[in-house]
């Protein structure tokens, strides 16, 4: 049933946007009754923080992957892990507000506070999440560097979701190199 009310808010927040979602619509479309949907979530900003952090999680578990497919060679892990993020983002109007925390056409201010007010927002988890994944597969480098690194790539991938410049695929390589060279290892 979480997964139903989830998805239905997802729809939801699509079509008509956050700020006229009501808990209740939400219930409707997933095809539950009203109290089910409160019971589950207790509120319209509960309901919303559990949809963000379903979202990012979502992305970060296909990124995770992305990058364990390439974790003998930094720079192309970044590369693809940048363009699996740009790609993820681009059609993906929930994702893209929730990584860049931007107030997009469908007018997603309250769920972007929902974000804001987190112990810890998405931003956070992400550069925790990828700095235990490179310790865990990469003990090679350096832990610090590492922390810099993936600091450094999750901040400037938001950056060129905000402000693209050129193409995806060079803004990859970009920011690959940025990494490489934080990192001290070798570039193709």
């Amino acid at each position: 049933m979480r997964e139903r009310l989830l998805d239905a808010a997802r729809l939801l927040i699509e079509t008509r946007g956050w700020p006229r979602l009501r808990v209740a619509h939400v219930a409707t479309e997933a095809g539950v009754s009203r109290q089910s949907a409160y019971n589950e979530f207790g509120s319209k900003a509960a309901l919303g923080e559990a949809l963000v952090i379903r979202e990012f999680e979502r992305h970060l578990t296909g990124l995770s992957e992305c990058l364990l497919d390439q974790r003998d060679d930094v720079e192309a892990a970044v590369v693809e892990g940048v363009l699996y993020t740009f790609r993820q983002a681009a059609p993906d109007p929930v994702l893209r507000s929730i990584l860049t925390s931007a107030r997009l056409g469908w007018s997603a201010e309250e769920l972007v506070d929902v974000l804001r007010r987190r112990k810890d927002p998405p931003l956070v988890m992400a550069v925790q999440t990828f700095t235990d994944l490179v310790a865990r597969h990469r003990p090679d480098l350096d832990p610090e560097s590492v922390h810099l690194a993936v600091d450094m790539v999750c901040r400037v991938t938001i950056s060129y979701l905000v402000t693209p410049q050129g193409t995806a695929e060079e803004s990859a390589r970009r920011i690959a190199l940025m990494a490489t060279r934080v990192l001290g290892v070798p570039v193709r």
